[in-house]
């Protein structure tokens, strides 16, 4: 009965974490179904974040919807194809200097005009790092693989504070997932992108 109970109050939390643990596997396995699972997830956790003032993750997840419909595109369009692209030194640095950017901008907002917010500058650079490497994986890059391992761990200790358990334990999750994937994009081929 506590089981049912604890389902009822937490069902948002708890569909959204099933949905990103399939949506991070077809990532591992380079199916372009991934993309699909992230859109649930994605709305999912939307709604989550704004109920508890995480604002910059909620807004996270309206681009995160919008680049896993341009993943699955591209994904699709040659899965049988498939290969990992090794990104230049020149994209990695713009990539860090958009994190940092993002992460400024986003926090120094949130901030400044809005209430109820919650860590507004770890929130904005957590959102930051997970739009480049949103971005790197859409693009079939094999860094993103790094970038997710770092931001969740970061993750990890944010929900922690939050309260939200199985969202931490999903990111520690994502965490073991993630070096998983980097080591299956590893053996495959790369072509500097």
């Amino acid at each position: 009965m506590k089981m049912v109970q604890y389902f009822l109050q937490n069902w948002i939390e708890i569909t959204g974490i099933v949905s990103s643990v399939l949506g991070v596997y077809y990532s591992i396995q380079q199916k372009s179904v991934a993309w699909l699972w992230n859109i649930i997830a994605s709305i999912l956790f939307g709604v989550l974040f704004f109920q508890i003032g995480l604002y910059s993750d909620a807004e996270l997840q309206v681009f995160f919807i919008l680049m896993a419909i341009f993943g699955w595109i591209k994904w699709h369009k040659n899965e049988a194809n498939w290969f990992p692209q090794k990104s230049s030194k020149t994209s990695l640095i713009a990539g860090i200097c958009f994190v940092f950017g993002f992460g400024s901008i986003s926090g120094f907002l949130h901030e400044t005009y809005t209430n109820n917010v919650s860590l507004p500058y770890l929130d904005a650079f957590l959102s930051g790092l997970s739009i480049w490497g949103t971005w790197l994986a859409a693009t079939k890059n094999i860094e993103n693989w790094y970038v997710w391992i770092f931001a969740d761990l970061i993750y990890v200790g944010m929900y922690l504070q939050k309260g939200l358990i199985g969202t931490s334990l999903l990111y520690l999750l994502f965490v073991v997932l993630a070096t998983q994937g980097l080591l299956s994009w590893q053996k495959k081929k790369t072509k500097e992108f």
